[in-house]
């Protein structure tokens, strides 16, 4: 829009009044070819002027504002009130210079409010003389004069404050760079202060997956926010649903927390009773921030924060301007970042909390020589505005420190400390209470409290409640500010349109609402509700599978038994058992009779005569769970030792799958292992095992007792897997294969709290044998693999060391032939008891043959096709007549 290369023949012509407008343009045919066109007689005028360029009308503002400067800066009444601070400085009462200023605002020329920012800065009103400072930039900036003092001085004020320096591009060439060494001074004194070393603690933590209540009345949120350079920072959002219109806590909490920690139940519970909905910042490298905590950053990354609230309101579904007020709070560290926060922004929050604060500051490079510098640079720059008599007053521009900063907060404030705080004295809090010159400020001295329990004592909530109470309540305190424009909810631009079902969330295009929708969903209902967990009644049942084969046998079902029948949520134990003799009979018949007789739980057992696999004991055992149908069950063998806790860990996740009737099993694969051969016998022992390392907690693969199985699933497994298949090693892979990957139904995993382990079990348990079967016969067809192999290859030229090792050993290629049935097994007892076509068949037994044998390397071997088909054929036939799978010729 600022190109002037193309312009029609009479731009900046003016129009001739009542001249009469041509008619619309014809196409203009010269009447000559070839000619010269120099005019065309059908060209319409254009009705524009040079004077209407953008570019010019940039420029001629700017021109004004500058001409405006110089007039104001040239008034009489101007250079009075500063004749006038002149004659009082020299007397060095500048506190009635200071009175001068404040008063005669009625010309507001550029050197005025350079003058009224410095004296604003001496008496410690930090927040105004930023703004008068940056204020004179962005209005007199042009001024020869005034401009490079203000941007000057602006950038001093954001350095001693300790924020982002925004205006050096503006200041006089030769004060540029001394004051980027003395910010690099700044930065490096700060980097390595003696305070920084140890004092950040990060710890990371994982996201919420989705909004949730960790206590019935608060919704919890989480998220993030750009910090500036590339680094996102976290939060955690705790809404109020018991009082909408609660005050919003902005709080920054200590070094060896986390924004996370505040959501868990006791916590959360006690900031929805003040009432307050309650807004946690992290730090870098806290929770799951980018980037590394350092005290040269920690002040600034929150003023981003700050900046963004309007959007991050609007984007949790929060109105703004927020009519229940802002609430500032800090805890240990986090006192320093609310107060910076406080006194950058004094007109956005209500009042502030101070919770065991550390008042001991990191004051950066205050005498040091690159400060010196640019304070001699600016002595010259003063000179030639005629205000050397303001060259005293940079005495004050330094590093602020925390107590520094609190003599310009003149709010509500509550300081809170343990008087047994022997990380932090508490004489820190009683120091910030007297710096500050508000007389709406309470300090409250919480007896037997230290540093990391004071949240433990009545006293602390109590004058929390009675302040959050107050400030909601208080109508003469500042709001948040004017009402902001419209925000786009994805960019934080000005926004377009609203969400027209909730009239709530307003984004800038169509393109960002529908990218938003997954996000905005769960909330777009007119209000927001927190999304409620279904939860139904369950009950835990367990079936125990026993071959009692010797009294260690016996020994071990007595344990299990005995850690399954101390779970409080266990409503009931199956068994089903043989013995291998008529003494051990009687031994496990008295064993059990006993073990029933002391328990108040319901045990009921049933004796086989023969020896079962272990699915036809499961079959027996669910046999026994009449009236049990909606229960959860879970199958234990000898040798498991159950958690104490596992029921209870277990029955919040039992709930939830009970009123989703998609659930068909509970997924809980967290077990204890030993690292090396080993059996525990108790609980104690596997508790000890732990701490010592001979056992470990893992993840286990699905397995049959990894999952908690709904009794009415469970019984139509059974009902449809035919007997050969339950006697069939392999019936282990059908059942987890049935619950995890049945069609519309899905698998809930357990939630468990991290370090938890559910039961323990020695690498002997494993309730599918993977033996091979028919060893014998995979021998033979390696050998004779092995054998036309060899032979084929020995007609070629094809020299031997080029051959496949695998062809050289019989047990090899048997091990090839054992993993061949096992695959196709594996798939057969899946269609168990159904009708394939024997195509069908032929394609499925192929497909896992020719995979292994381009495994081994055997797909170049002459006759190799033939032979791959007739093993297939036989073993996938000889499979499928063990398992009861029906063949159909088409």
């Amino acid at each position: 829009e600022d190109s002037l290369a193309i312009l029609p023949r009479n731009m900046g012509q003016q129009a001739v009044a009542g001249q009469k407008k041509k008619a619309a343009p014809r196409k203009f045919i010269p009447a000559q070819k070839g000619a010269l066109i120099t005019d065309n007689p059908l060209e319409e005028e254009c009705p524009y002027t040079f004077s209407d360029s953008p570019a010019y009308l940039r420029q001629k503002k700017a021109e004004d504002e500058a001409k405006r400067a110089v007039e104001l800066e040239g008034k009489e009444e101007t250079r009075g009130f500063l004749r006038s601070v002149e004659e009082l400085a020299h007397k060095q009462r500048w506190d009635e210079a200071f009175q001068v200023l404040e008063k005669r605002t009625a010309v507001p020329s550029g050197l005025f409010l350079v003058t009224r920012a410095l004296l604003r800065w001496k008496f410690c009103h930090y927040s105004s003389a930023l703004h008068d400072a940056e204020e004179a930039l962005k209005n007199y900036g042009s001024s020869t004069k005034a401009g490079p003092l203000a941007a000057a001085l602006a950038s001093f004020a954001r350095l001693c404050l300790g924020s982002e320096v925004q205006d050096k591009g503006s200041c006089s060439k030769d004060l540029r760079p001394l004051l980027d060494a003395w910010e690099q001074a700044e930065h490096a004194a700060l980097t390595r202060h003696a305070l920084g070393q140890g004092l950040f603690k990060p710890r990371k933590e994982e996201r919420l997956q989705e909004p949730g209540c960790p206590v019935d009345g608060m919704q919890a949120e989480d998220g993030t926010y750009s910090a500036g350079g590339g680094i996102r920072l976290g939060y955690v959002l705790l809404k109020n649903q018991k009082d909408l219109n609660a005050p919003v806590v902005l709080h920054f909490h200590g070094s060896g927390e986390t924004a996370a920690d505040y959501l868990r139940p006791q916590l959360a519970e006690k900031y929805r009773d003040l009432p307050v909905h309650l807004f946690v910042a992290d730090y870098r490298g806290y929770g799951w921030s980018g980037g590394e905590p350092s005290l040269a950053t920690f002040l600034k990354d929150a003023e981003p924060l700050a900046e963004k609230l309007p959007e991050l309101f609007v984007q949790h579904g929060l109105s703004w301007p927020y009519p229940g007020g802002l609430i500032l709070s800090g805890r240990s560290i986090g006192a320093q970042v609310a107060v910076h926060l406080a006194v950058l922004f004094p007109t956005l929050f209500r009042a502030l909390v101070l919770d065991s604060a550390v008042a001991t500051s990191a004051t950066g490079d205050r005498l040091g020589e690159a400060r010196l510098a640019v304070l001699k640079q600016w002595h010259k720059e003063l000179e030639n505005a005629n205000l050397e008599v303001l060259q005293p007053l940079d005495a004050d521009l330094w590093r602020l420190g925390t107590l520094d900063k609190m003599r310009a907060f003149n709010g509500q404030l509550l300081l809170l400390h343990g008087l047994a705080d022997d990380l932090v004295p508490y004489e820190g809090s009683e120091s910030l209470h007297a710096a500050t010159p508000s007389k709406q400020k309470e300090l409250v001295l919480v007896k037997d409290a230290s540093h990391n329990n004071i949240g433990h004592h009545a006293e602390y909530w109590h004058a929390l409640r009675r302040f959050a109470l107050k400030v909601q309540l208080d109508s003469t305190l500042p709001s948040v500010g004017p009402a902001l424009e419209h925000l786009c909810a994805v960019c934080g631009q000005k926004a377009a349109s609203k969400c027209g079902r909730c009239q709530k969330v307003w984004y800038c295009s169509r393109s960002h609402q529908a990218e938003h929708w997954k996000t905005h969903k769960a909330s777009c209902s007119g209000t927001v509700e927190p999304k409620v967990v279904k939860e139904a009644d369950a009950s835990l049942v367990t079936l125990v599978l026993a071959e009692i084969s010797s009294s260690k046998s016996l020994t071990n079902l007595t344990r299990t038994l005995a850690t399954v029948l101390t779970q409080e949520h266990v409503a009931g134990v199956y068994i089903s058992w043989h013995a291998d003799t008529a003494d051990l009979a009687r031994e496990v018949e008295a064993q059990l009779a006993q073990t029933r007789g002391k328990s108040s739980k319901t045990v009921m057992w049933l004796e086989s005569r023969v020896k079962k696999s272990d699915f036809e004991h499961l079959k027996a055992a669910a046999a026994l769970l009449a009236g049990a149908s909606q229960a959860w069950v879970s199958v234990v063998r000898p040798g498991q030792i159950w958690n104490p806790r596992f029921s209870s860990l277990v029955m919040p996740t039992l709930r939830r799958a009970s009123a989703d009737s998609r659930v068909t099993a509970v997924r809980c694969t967290r077990c204890v292992r030993p690292v090396e051969d080993g059996i525990c016998s108790t609980q104690e022992e596997v508790e000890k095992a732990l701490v010592a390392g001979t056992c470990k907690i893992s993840e286990a693969p699905e397995e049959v007792d990894s999952l908690l199985v709904h009794a009415k699933t469970l019984q139509v497994f059974l009902d449809t897997t035919p007997l050969p298949a339950l006697q069939h090693p392999f019936c282990a892979y059908r059942y987890v294969q049935k619950m995890c990957n049945a069609f519309g139904k899905k698998v809930m995993d357990a939630a468990l709290p991290e370090g938890e382990w559910m039961r323990f079990e020695s690498k002997a348990l494993a309730m599918e044998a993977e033996e091979q079967e028919e060893s014998g016969d995979n021998l033979l067809r390696g050998q004779e693999l092995v054998k036309n192999s060899s032979q084929r290859f020995g007609d070629t030229s094809e020299p031997t060391e080029e051959l496949p090792s695998r062809l050289s050993d019989a047990d090899e290629a048997a091990e090839m032939i054992g993993g061949i049935r096992t695959s196709i097994t594996r798939r057969l007892i899946l269609r168990a008891g159904e009708t394939l076509e024997a195509k069908e068949l032929r394609e499925l037994s192929m497909d896992v043959v020719t995979d292994a044998v381009e495994a081994a390397g055997l797909d170049q071997v002459i006759g190799i096709q033939s032979w791959a088909r007739q093993t297939a054929l036989e073993l996938a036939q000889a499979a499928a007549d063990k398992l009861d799978v029906k063949l159909r010729e088409k």
